[in-house]
Protein backbone atom coordinates (compact mmCIF):
# COMPACT_ATOMS: atom_id res chain seq x y z
CA UNK A 1 0.00 0.00 0.00
CA UNK A 2 2.69 2.36 0.87
CA UNK A 3 4.71 2.41 -2.56
CA UNK A 4 0.48 2.70 -4.36
CA UNK A 5 0.42 5.81 -2.22
CA UNK A 6 3.40 7.15 -2.66
CA UNK A 7 3.09 6.40 -6.56
CA UNK A 8 -0.07 8.27 -6.49
CA UNK A 9 1.30 11.21 -4.66
CA UNK A 10 3.99 11.35 -7.53
CA UNK A 11 1.69 11.58 -10.39
CA UNK A 12 -1.19 14.22 -8.72
CA UNK A 13 2.66 15.91 -7.84
CA UNK A 14 3.54 15.92 -11.29
CA UNK A 15 0.05 17.05 -12.27
CA UNK A 16 0.06 19.77 -10.48
CA UNK A 17 -3.36 18.35 -8.56
CA UNK A 18 -4.30 18.25 -4.54
CA UNK A 19 -1.75 15.75 -2.56
CA UNK A 20 -3.09 16.18 1.04
CA UNK A 21 -5.46 13.84 1.52
CA UNK A 22 -2.73 10.96 0.07
CA UNK A 23 0.24 12.38 2.02
CA UNK A 24 -2.23 12.05 5.51
CA UNK A 25 -2.22 8.55 4.73
CA UNK A 26 1.39 8.41 5.20
CA UNK A 27 1.83 9.74 8.86
CA UNK A 28 3.30 7.75 11.23
CA UNK A 29 5.55 5.57 8.26
CA UNK A 30 8.94 4.53 9.88
CA UNK A 31 10.77 5.71 6.99
CA UNK A 32 14.51 4.62 8.55
CA UNK A 33 13.30 1.15 8.53
CA UNK A 34 11.59 0.84 5.25
CA UNK A 35 15.37 2.42 3.52
CA UNK A 36 17.05 -0.19 5.77
CA UNK A 37 14.73 -2.97 4.83
CA UNK A 38 14.84 -2.27 1.48
CA UNK A 39 18.58 -1.83 1.06
CA UNK A 40 19.47 -5.47 0.18
CA UNK A 41 16.37 -5.41 -1.93
CA UNK A 42 17.65 -2.25 -4.84
CA UNK A 43 21.48 -3.16 -4.80
CA UNK A 44 21.28 -5.55 -7.26
CA UNK A 45 18.73 -3.38 -9.35
CA UNK A 46 20.60 -0.46 -9.08
CA UNK A 47 23.77 -2.48 -10.25
CA UNK A 48 21.94 -3.47 -13.35
CA UNK A 49 20.71 0.51 -14.37
CA UNK A 50 24.36 1.67 -14.55
CA UNK A 51 26.38 4.49 -12.79
CA UNK A 52 24.48 7.30 -13.90
CA UNK A 53 20.78 5.93 -13.47
CA UNK A 54 21.81 4.81 -10.26
CA UNK A 55 23.63 8.06 -9.36
CA UNK A 56 19.74 9.46 -9.07
CA UNK A 57 18.84 6.91 -7.42
CA UNK A 58 21.39 6.74 -4.53
CA UNK A 59 20.88 10.34 -4.04
CA UNK A 60 17.18 9.91 -3.55
CA UNK A 61 17.64 6.54 -1.08
CA UNK A 62 20.57 8.74 0.88
CA UNK A 63 18.43 11.60 1.38
CA UNK A 64 15.56 9.44 2.18
CA UNK A 65 17.48 7.67 4.97
CA UNK A 66 19.18 10.77 6.14
CA UNK A 67 17.66 13.83 5.21
CA UNK A 68 15.26 16.06 7.30
CA UNK A 69 12.34 15.99 4.95
CA UNK A 70 8.71 16.53 4.60
CA UNK A 71 6.42 13.75 4.44
CA UNK A 72 5.68 14.52 0.75
CA UNK A 73 9.44 14.80 -0.28
CA UNK A 74 9.81 11.64 1.60
CA UNK A 75 6.80 9.56 -0.19
CA UNK A 76 8.16 11.45 -3.79
CA UNK A 77 11.90 10.02 -3.06
CA UNK A 78 10.79 6.72 -2.40
CA UNK A 79 8.30 6.98 -5.42
CA UNK A 80 11.26 7.49 -7.35
CA UNK A 81 13.51 5.06 -5.91
CA UNK A 82 10.85 2.69 -6.70
CA UNK A 83 9.86 4.10 -10.30
CA UNK A 84 13.85 3.88 -11.49
CA UNK A 85 14.21 0.40 -10.12
CA UNK A 86 10.84 -1.46 -10.89
CA UNK A 87 10.44 -2.90 -14.53
CA UNK A 88 7.37 -2.18 -15.41
CA UNK A 89 6.82 1.63 -16.22
CA UNK A 90 4.68 4.11 -18.12
CA UNK A 91 7.22 3.39 -21.37
CA UNK A 92 8.88 0.10 -21.21
CA UNK A 93 12.46 -0.48 -22.30
CA UNK A 94 12.17 -3.90 -22.85
CA UNK A 95 10.06 -3.33 -25.63
CA UNK A 96 11.16 0.22 -26.74
CA UNK A 97 15.10 0.49 -25.68
CA UNK A 98 16.55 4.13 -24.67
CA UNK A 99 12.82 5.42 -25.89
CA UNK A 100 12.26 3.79 -22.52
CA UNK A 101 14.94 5.53 -20.88
CA UNK A 102 12.99 8.82 -21.16
CA UNK A 103 10.05 8.61 -18.75
CA UNK A 104 12.63 7.28 -16.40
CA UNK A 105 14.63 10.03 -16.55
CA UNK A 106 12.19 12.43 -16.75
CA UNK A 107 10.68 11.81 -13.29
CA UNK A 108 14.05 10.96 -11.97
CA UNK A 109 14.70 14.78 -13.25
CA UNK A 110 11.46 16.58 -11.98
CA UNK A 111 11.95 14.76 -8.75
CA UNK A 112 15.47 15.80 -7.77
CA UNK A 113 14.25 19.32 -8.80
CA UNK A 114 11.83 19.30 -5.79
CA UNK A 115 14.29 18.12 -3.34
CA UNK A 116 17.82 19.27 -4.35
CA UNK A 117 17.42 21.57 -1.60
CA UNK A 118 17.75 18.35 1.06
CA UNK A 119 20.99 17.12 -0.65
CA UNK A 120 23.69 17.86 0.98
CA UNK A 121 27.19 17.80 0.53
CA UNK A 122 28.18 14.53 2.66
CA UNK A 123 25.34 12.78 0.86
CA UNK A 124 26.89 13.48 -2.55
CA UNK A 125 30.15 12.32 -0.95
CA UNK A 126 28.33 8.99 0.11
CA UNK A 127 26.57 8.45 -3.49
CA UNK A 128 30.05 8.95 -5.24
CA UNK A 129 31.99 6.56 -3.03
CA UNK A 130 29.25 4.12 -3.28
CA UNK A 131 29.06 4.26 -6.90
CA UNK A 132 32.80 4.24 -6.71
CA UNK A 133 33.03 0.72 -5.15
CA UNK A 134 30.36 -0.82 -7.36
CA UNK A 135 31.61 0.94 -11.16
CA UNK A 136 35.33 1.48 -9.85
CA UNK A 137 36.13 5.23 -10.14
CA UNK A 138 35.54 7.44 -12.86
CA UNK A 139 38.78 7.93 -14.76
CA UNK A 140 39.16 11.78 -16.38
CA UNK A 141 41.56 11.21 -19.26
CA UNK A 142 42.90 14.39 -20.95
CA UNK A 143 43.78 15.35 -23.85
CA UNK A 144 47.76 15.44 -24.09
CA UNK A 145 49.14 18.42 -26.16
CA UNK A 146 51.82 18.26 -28.86
CA UNK A 147 54.47 20.55 -28.46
Amino acid sequence: MLLTVCILILIYSILQKPVGGLVSKLKGVNWKKITSDAWDKIVSAYKRIGRSASRYALLFYYTLAEGNLTTLDKALLYAGIAYVVIPGDLLPRKILGMLGVIDDAAIAAWIYNKVKKNITPAIEAKVEATLDKWFGPVIVISPTVAP
